[in-house]
């Protein structure tokens, strides 16, 4: 994968990882989870430029305040997701030919979204364990947003208190291994992450998405999503995992009801952090969903 820049409309840039020596005219762009970065997912990234050698195009993005890109994020003025979204859909209008979207967490949904706003252009939609809560469940969470009570938030506190300076790239590498969100994480997988999602100061390494925006990220979820998945008609895959899994029972019900063309994968073994613990069974999912549709 080559690491590219991207600058939108604003003249803001945005760092990308890419793949696109096939010269066929189907791109794959993946969106990463809150707090992490397209490096991150290297591993599974790259078995999908061998699964699919020649036939698809693969990209990658940065998305604001996470990884290399240096678009502006500024904690105080993150309200919601769109922004992401707006993000996307110029990243994407840089492109020709057909999207497949394909996202992890938080950058499901930003798929997802990007999907019903682009009918004309998206052609599939691969979300991995989706951060999606029944309707009910995001009525409560809008809610609370609206009365600030989600400031509580216990992953937003988490984030917002993560430790965001080290010495060197090996002692943050020593400080996640094994541990939180890093638990099942292996080595190679950990350091893609702070590859692509630390920077050089003077003061030593830094963690470039601020413990301030991944918190915010976190707090700005506007669990609007709903309205969008109704509006999206073409063949869908959800795959997701069993521990801790941000998809939640409510909305696997509501979910597949809403018409046979969404369609899921489930893995027991799994955690939320299914494309770090089963990246191959991401990938053939990903295979199975294409060639069927």
């Amino acid at each position: 994968m080559e690491r590219r820049n991207f600058k939108n409309k604003k003249g803001e840039n945005f760092s990308y990882l890419a793949d696109d020596t096939s010269s066929t005219d189907i791109n794959l762009v993946f969106f990463h989870a809150t707090g992490f970065n397209a490096n991150t997912y290297r591993i599974l990234l790259e078995k999908m430029k061998v699964k699919f050698e020649k036939k698809i195009n693969i990209y990658a993005l940065d998305q604001r305040g996470h990884g290399l890109s240096l678009a502006s994020a500024e904690p105080s003025k993150l309200k919601s997701w769109n922004v992401f979204v707006e993000d996307g859909m110029e990243f994407i209008d840089s492109l020709e030919g057909h999207i497949i979207c394909c996202g992890h967490s938080m950058g499901s949904i930003v798929a997802a979204k990007i999907a019903s706003l682009l009918p004309g252009r998206v052609s599939h939609l691969f979300m991995i364990e989706p951060v999606l809560y029944g309707p009910w469940e995001s009525l409560k969470f809008r809610f609370f947003s609206l009365i600030r009570y989600n400031r509580k938030l216990t992953i937003a506190d988490g984030a917002a208190k993560r430790r965001s300076l080290f010495n060197t790239l090996n002692e943050a590498k020593e400080s996640y291994t094994g541990r939180g969100a890093f638990t099942t994480w292996t080595e190679e997988w950990i350091e893609n992450y702070l590859e692509g999602g630390m920077i050089e100061t003077n003061e030593g390494m830094e963690l470039s998405c601020s413990p301030a925006w991944e918190a915010a990220t976190f707090r700005s979820s506007s669990m609007d999503t709903w309205k969008y998945l109704k509006q999206i008609k073409i063949k869908v895959l959800v795959s997701y995992g069993n521990f801790g899994s941000t998809f939640s029972a409510q909305a696997r019900k509501v979910l597949f009801k809403l018409g046979s063309n969404w369609n899921s994968r489930y893995h027991p073994k799994s955690s939320h952090f299914l494309p770090m613990e089963f990246s191959d069974l991401v990938i053939q999912d990903l295979e199975d969903y294409i060639q069927n549709h």
